[in-house]
């Protein structure tokens, strides 16, 4: 795996995906590549004299080695979304990357078991580089299922590029799971534990868990009671 360095990007793209969710996109700056493993993330320098560092999982494909995206949450408003969304064009900004082992193992790939990730809210973000990777890369044949939870329907981007990997892969199943719908929705309803609790799950697969510490624990404990080992599930700590 790839040692983390110091690097620099500058702010190419900016979009507000909703009220509640927008996308940055950078260009690096130097050194002018990152290699990077889907799922890993980035460690932002905040411009203070405090030396505070935020985390943000890298959400583009490791394709893109000349650039990376991330994905934030704006409503808490703190110094980090402050900082990002007053960037102008062109300004840079410093990190180190990549870091983190929320990552697929080569072991696990050449397996070909199922793969299960379950999110809440921007802990999607890992999810999108792992399936661009695994699918549109790797072209992985396993069975691979995501479930994504929010609160209202409106608060759902990114629907459109899952829905056409699902064409795409039939190995490949989304579940968008919300938990406070409009009446006409007809999809998954309640929390990802819900949906989890009615879907017949693959057996020997292996769960990747993104998102509030609220929903990873409900859905540890869930997995423990169908017996599921402690070694398939894996965590990103830094949320």
């Amino acid at each position: 795996m790839t040692r983390p360095q110091q690097l620099t990007a500058k702010l190419s793209d900016k979009t507000v995906l909703n009220e509640k969710f927008t996308q940055f996109s950078f260009e690096l700056a130097q050194p002018h590549r990152l290699e990077f493993s889907a799922g890993q993330y980035i460690s932002l320098a905040l411009p203070n004299e405090k030396g505070e560092r935020r985390s943000y999982s890298i959400c583009s494909s490791p394709e893109n080695d000349h650039g990376f995206e991330i994905l934030l949450d704006i409503t808490p408003m703190g110094k980090a979304t402050q900082y990002l969304n007053n960037l102008k064009f062109g300004e840079e900004i410093q990190f180190l990357a990549p870091l983190g082992l929320f990552t697929i193992s080569p072991e696990l790939e050449k397996k070909q078991q199922p793969l299960i990730f379950v999110a809440t809210g921007s802990g999607i973000a890992p999810y999108r580089s792992m399936l661009a990777d695994q699918l549109q890369q790797k072209r992985n044949g396993a069975k691979i299922i995501l479930y994504w939870g929010l609160r209202y329907v409106q608060e759902l981007f990114w629907e459109e590029e899952f829905e056409e990997m699902e064409t795409a892969f039939p190995n490949f199943q989304f579940h968008p799971t919300i938990s406070q719908p409009v009446p006409e929705w007809t999809l998954c309803r309640g929390r990802v534990t819900n949906c989890l609790s009615v879907h017949q799950q693959p057996t020997d697969a292996d769960y990747f868990l993104c998102g509030s510490s609220a929903m990873i624990d409900d859905v540890i404990k869930l997995l423990h009671e169908k017996n599921v080992p402690k070694e398939k599930i894996h965590r990103e700590l830094f949320y």
